[in-house]
C-alpha cells in the first residue's frame, strides 16, 4: 500500500516497479503460450485435438501482446490504473490460452485437466478477493 506522504518521485518509482513486475509476468506468460503453440503444432499428427489447442493459443497471442503494450500506455504514459481496452485484451488473451492449455493437459490426463481448471478458478477468486476486495492491504491468507 502506498504511503499517503510519498513524494512524486517516490510514487513514480513505485509505479515503475509495479509496471516492471507486470511486464515480466505477462512477458513470461506470453512466451510460455508461444512455446505451447509451437508444441501443439508439432503434436498435430499424434493428437487429434491439437489443432483446437493450437487455434486457441494462436488467437490468444495477439491479445496477450496487446495487453503488454496497453499496460505500458495506460499505466505509465497515462497514469491510470484501469482501462476497458486493457481488460478486454486480458480477457481475450487469458481465456483462449487457458482453454488451449486445458486441451493439451487433457491429452495426458483428464484428472489433471480437471484439477487444473478447479485450481485456476480457485486461485483467481482468491487473488480477486485479496487484491480487489481488500485494498487496505490486510490479508486473511
Amino acid at each position: 500500500m502506498a504511503d499517503l506522504d510519498e513524494t512524486p518521485e517516490q510514487k513514480a518509482l513505485r509505479e515503475e516497479k509495479e509496471h516492471h513486475r507486470m511486464l515480466t509476468l505477462m512477458g513470461g506468460y506470453t512466451a510460455f503460450v508461444a512455446a505451447l503453440f509451437i508444441a501443439a503444432i508439432a503434436m498435430n499428427g499424434s493428437y487429434a485435438r491439437a489443432w483446437i489447442a493450437a487455434s486457441l493459443l494462436a488467437v490468444a497471442l495477439p491479445s496477450l501482446t496487446a495487453y503488454i503494450v496497453l499496460d505500458f500506455t495506460v499505466r505509465v504514459k497515462q497514469g491510470r490504473k484501469k482501462s476497458a481496452a486493457r481488460g478486454l485484451a486480458a480477457f481475450l488473451g487469458f481465456l483462449p490460452s487457458l482453454a488451449g492449455i486445458v486441451i493439451l493437459i487433457w491429452y495426458s490426463s483428464v484428472v489433471a485437466a480437471a484439477l487444473f481448471i478447479l485450481l485456476t478458478a480457485y486461485w483467481l477468486l482468491r487473488i480477486d478477493r485479496i487484491v480487489y476486495l481488500n485494498p487496505s492491504g490486510g490479508s486473511d491468507m
